[in-house]
């Protein structure tokens, strides 16, 4: 109990936010969540401390949850912000998955205001500009995976259509949408797509996985099974 209690004054200085109760439960569920937790506990701090709205404390809950539900999974090790360390851009968590397969996930929480499209063109609009936007963060040499969460469960469909959507803006050669979006050109962002493996669709009632069939390192189908059982 003692070491629960210095672990969670160690993070939240003894104020309770509304993050408070669920990363509790977390570390009093889950041994691994707790020693994960314990290990980055500076690191949680300085997150927590740097929050500045509602918004961004939701961003941090769906990062820790994620944290909580990959190390569920025994086969999981996970590193936090392991490209920050190398003041690199990168994913949120590096995992290890059975001591020698390195994935990267990317946790990306689909806020309110990217939720609230007044058409089913516009809901497919803004999830195109969130693929887009992460897409520039996968480095090419490893697997890397989108986790995307949030209050609207995002369907297959609905990655495909984005898909679908993307491609053919490259295809077409609209420059300036990629270039305003980071992008050399249309090609450049075909090129970087092809270091999207997979995006993890996280709902409250099941969790899926949508496969990119133009990745560069596709997951092994015990990855697949072991992220769709979580």
């Amino acid at each position: 109990m003692a070491a629960l209690d210095d672990l969670l004054n160690a993070i939240f200085d003894g104020e309770k936010p509304p993050l408070y109760a669920e990363f509790e439960a977390w570390a009093r569920e889950s041994r691994r969540f707790k020693a994960f937790a314990t290990a980055y506990a500076s690191k949680i701090r300085a997150k927590r401390k740097n929050v500045r709205d509602d918004a961004g404390m939701q961003d941090l809950r769906a990062e820790l949850n994620t944290a909580a539900i990959l190390l569920r999974d025994e086969r999981f090790t996970l590193e936090y912000e392991r490209y920050a360390a190398l003041k690199q851009r990168g994913p949120d968590f590096t995992a290890t998955f059975k001591t020698n397969l390195l994935v990267n996930v990317e946790v990306r929480r689909m806020r309110g205001v990217e939720l609230e499209a007044s058409s089913d063109d516009a809901w497919i609009g803004k999830l195109s500009a969130v693929l887009c936007d992460k897409v520039g963060q996968m480095p090419p040499s490893i697997l890397n995976l989108l986790w995307l969460t949030g209050e609207r469960a995002v369907s297959e469909s609905d990655i495909t259509r984005a898909v679908i959507t993307l491609r053919q803006l490259a295809e077409r050669k609209d420059e300036v949408y990629f270039t305003r979006r980071g992008f050399e050109n249309a090609a450049d962002f075909l090129r970087q797509y092809r270091h999207l493996s997979g995006i993890v669709l996280h709902q409250p009632d099941a969790i899926t996985l949508w496969v990119n069939p133009l990745a560069r390192h596709t997951p092994p189908p015990e990855l697949v099974n072991a992220i769709r059982r979580l």
